[in-house]
């Protein structure tokens, strides 16, 4: 996958989530997602009505977070590998500097829309990433074919929602990267072990 430039839309989202999470949702105005983001208020509004706008955006703080990852990682790394250093690297990033509250809000908002389901959006650069690795893996005999791409790109997303959405529901109670790194190799062996 090519590396994208950091957009101003993207810019704009890092700066907001950053200060969500340092300063509160409620505490932190367009001002300071502004001020932080170096960019400008008819920037701002070019790409977002307001604030609330914003909090349909960290779908795509998870995509800017996973480029940046596959960005610099190594290439000779096994699919299995890959996919184990992403899930870690976005899950600290997530307990570390993401609001708790305001990931729940994404998940039960996600059940009630009518409109874009971002967590499901295969177009997204997250999705895209995932049904590379998995298909290499595939390719090179790593992973068993006896499970389409598909089908364990699903597994693969439905896992990480569901711890996802199971740290929001403790409330944080226990290491989201922890927890992952113990329980993601039992999935990915039956990847290689075929399904």
């Amino acid at each position: 996958m090519p590396r994208k430039k950091q957009t101003t839309k993207s810019k704009i989202v890092k700066a907001a989530w950053n200060l969500f999470y340092k300063n509160g949702y409620d505490n932190t105005t367009v001002e300071d997602i502004i001020k932080l983001s170096k960019t400008s208020k008819g920037t701002f509004y070019h790409y977002f009505k307001g604030k609330d706008a914003l909090l349909t955006t960290l779908s795509d703080l998870f995509d800017q977070q996973y480029e940046e990852i596959n960005n610099t990682l190594d290439q000779s790394l096994s699919a299995r590998e890959k996919l184990l250093l992403l899930n870690h690297e976005l899950f600290y990033m997530i307990e570390t500097s993401i609001d708790i509250n305001l990931l729940a809000s994404l998940y039960s908002s996600q059940l009630i829309t009518k409109d874009n389901r971002s967590l499901l959006d295969d177009d997204r650069y997250y999705f895209q990433l995932i049904t590379e690795i998995i298909e290499n893996g595939i390719r090179s005999n790593e992973f068993k074919n006896t499970s389409s791409v598909e089908e364990l790109v699903k597994i693969y997303t439905m896992y990480e929602r569901a711890l996802l959405y199971d740290w929001a529901l403790c409330e944080g109670k226990y290491s989201l990267s922890v927890y992952s790194d113990r329980l993601l190799p039992h999935v990915l062996d039956n990847f290689e072990q075929g399904l």
